[in-house]
């Protein structure tokens, strides 16, 4: 392992598997270390991608180059658009995948990647050289050099499994933690915190009562969450829906004090809004019940995923538990859930490229920056991998902000806030989500992604064909007068109130309930849009006058956003600004004025302030 790359990453988790692509993709000589090769992509817990909000990140780093969204499609065995009784603003795609094949699609992209190079091996320790690049210890496997560390390395850190008052070493089932490491990063004055993640039981498909529970089908036309993606996607499975009852409570409570958790055994902080099942009894002690989700792991391996049941209870009280719910009576438990508590990097310390402040080049993403899910850190690994490349080769930095991007909310909301406890994507947690949808992805950030060159001309030749199509349609609905009987007749099917006089077609989108097809029809025109074509340019319509009241307000907050402050910026002379401000600020040194206005203690008044001190002096100064 005597080697100089550009970029090393360390870990193969959904992380590392985007920062390493996209490293390599921007023409870095780059390495992905993780432990075991052949783990690289593994679904650890869940076997899903996607989600509301989720499904909004997966379809953001789709648009950006990476690949999460092409091995989804390629890998999923059921596909559901979630919120559909809502506005599309909040609407998330959500596939079932079956795990081997995921693993294996990611394995074999990355393998043919040109420049990139896939190691087993264990990082020990590291340090940072006189001239700026990383010394890394893999032990007795060897030594390596890399001008820019990222480190992807999940809930492996000082990694402890607990199930009932047993505990064993490691950050999943059959797999070592990294313990040299965790003491080398806070070696490095990097600070770390305990958190808890958590898992469910796998059953034996076969010893499941399928007669006994609610079939839940996927999507008749699925979405795909790829651009790239050409086949037309097929449900080759389908999931089901189950119930716990006061009897499962009753035996769960049995096991309390056997609970890592509740014996205060367990001492990291866990999920709020992904809980246990004994602490959802706990929480809800009102609730007679609790919803299940049965969901097979593959269409072959014979595992199902209890969702909604995540566990670290004694085995024994598990198992006597899980046969009191409809269908599982007679369940043959392959593997009893289990918590992991580990080790995580406060993301306060990072900048927005997921560099670490003061230490140039040392890059942390993903679930070891206090997040839970394989789509947060997707979107982490693939932002610090496209920052690694541009910085050594020179390039401006590339940020996101919130109005732009579900990761723009992810990454802003991980280097600003103080977080309590392990972080998960919510559309409430985006200003900006009429705007932010899964439909409009490319529209975003597909001509960024092809600026980087992380995507390619073919991809872009299409997305430009795609646009072009859209602007038609829209151009011929602006320009049709709608008006008359058979208009009024389909208003009327759709609940909306008839026309006084003409209008433009293109307007009455902006009517609930009222859809292309239908619109199309009464009108005679004829259309070549795909169903998702349409609900692009439906969605578009629909939320039109909310965003253009918007669009003043984020032009001042871009402004903000991209208003860099000096990295040498001297804080305590800046006499204009309180004192609590002063020291936070210099504190947590952000990038931006942007960044600065949402640390806690920061008024507006000292963001006037701020501007002023960096305006003296400047040519083209900010109002």
């Amino acid at each position: 392992m005597d080697n100089r790359f550009d970029v090393v990453v360390i870990g193969g988790g959904h992380a590392g598997i985007e920062a390493a692509y996209a490293s390599a993709r921007l023409g870095m000589r780059t390495a992905m270390v993780s432990m075991e090769t052949a783990a690289i992509g593994r679904m650890s817990c869940n076997p899903a991608i996607g989600g509301v909000a989720k499904g909004q990140l997966v379809r953001d780093i789709d648009a950006l180059g990476g690949l999460m969204g092409v091995a989804a499609d390629t890998a999923g065995i059921q596909f559901r658009m979630l919120n559909l009784s809502k506005g599309p603003a909040v609407w998330g795609p959500r596939g079932q995948m079956d795990m081997e094949l995921y693993a294996d699609t990611m394995q074999g992209i990355l393998k043919a990647t040109p420049g990139l190079s896939l190691l087993d091996g264990e990082l020990a320790d590291f340090r940072r050289m006189p001239d700026g690049t990383f010394d890394l210890d893999f032990g007795g496997a060897g030594r390596m050099s890399c001008r820019a560390l990222i480190i992807t390395s999940g809930t492996f850190l000082g990694a402890v499994m607990h199930t009932g008052l047993d505990q064993t070493p490691g950050g999943r089932i059959g797999e070592a933690p990294s313990n040299r490491l965790s003491a080398s990063i806070r070696g490095m004055g990097v600070r770390t915190r305990r958190l808890k993640t958590g898992t469910p039981a796998r059953l034996a498909a076969e010893s499941i009562d399928y007669g006994a529970v609610e079939v839940q089908h996927g999507d008749p036309e699925p979405y795909p969450f790829s651009f790239r993606t050409e086949k037309p996607l097929k449900n080759h499975a389908v999931c089901w829906i189950t119930h716990t009852n006061l009897r499962t409570h009753e035996l769960l409570r049995e096991g309390f004090d056997k609970s890592p958790m509740f014996t205060g055994v367990i001492k990291g902080i866990g999920p709020r809004y992904c809980p246990s099942i004994e602490d959802k009894i706990c929480r809800f002690a009102d609730k007679d019940s609790h919803h299940l989700f049965l969901e097979p792991e593959g269409l072959n391996n014979g595992r199902i995923y209890v969702n909604g049941f995540s566990s670290s209870l004694p085995a024994d009280i598990q198992d006597k538990a899980l046969r009191t719910i409809p269908g599982l009576k007679d369940c043959r438990v392959l593997r009893y859930g289990y918590a992991v508590e580990y080790d995580s990097v406060e993301s306060t310390q990072l900048d927005p490229t997921y560099a670490v402040k003061g230490i140039p080049g040392l890059y942390f993403a993903g679930q070891v920056n206090g997040t839970s899910g394989y789509e947060e850190a997707a979107a982490q690994g693939l932002m610090a991998g496209i920052n690694a490349a541009l910085t050594i080769q020179g390039r401006p930095p590339f940020l996101l902000g919130r109005s732009e991007s579900y990761i723009g909310v992810l990454t802003d909301d991980l280097v600003s806030l103080e977080l309590e406890e392990p972080y998960r994507m919510f559309t409430s947690r985006a200003e900006y989500r009429l705007h932010l949808r899964q439909d409009n992805a490319e529209e975003r950030l597909l001509e960024k992604g092809h600026a980087l060159g992380m995507v390619d001309d073919g991809i872009f030749a299409k997305y430009l064909g795609w646009k072009a199509k859209l602007a038609h349609a829209k151009e011929t609905l602006a320009s049709t007068r709608a008006f008359g009987p058979k208009v009024d007749a389909y208003l009327a099917s759709c609940g909306s109130a008839a026309l006084d006089e003409s209008a433009a077609a293109l307007s009455l989108l902006r009517r609930p309930d009222v859809g292309l097809p239908g619109l199309f029809a009464c009108l005679g025109l004829e259309s070549d849009l795909t169903a998702r074509e349409m609900l692009v340019l439906e969605a578009s319509e629909r939320y039109r006058g909310f965003w253009d009241r918007q669009l003043k307000e984020i032009e001042r907050n871009k402004r903000l956003e991209g208003l860099r402050i000096p990295a040498d910026f001297d804080y305590p002379a800046a006499h204009a600004l309180s004192t609590e401000a002063r020291q936070k600020l210099a504190s947590k040194r952000p990038l931006t004025v942007g960044l600065a206005q949402r640390i806690s203690g920061v008024t507006p008044a000292d963001i006037s302030g701020l501007i002023f001190h960096i305006n003296q002096g400047s040519a083209n100064p900010v109002r």
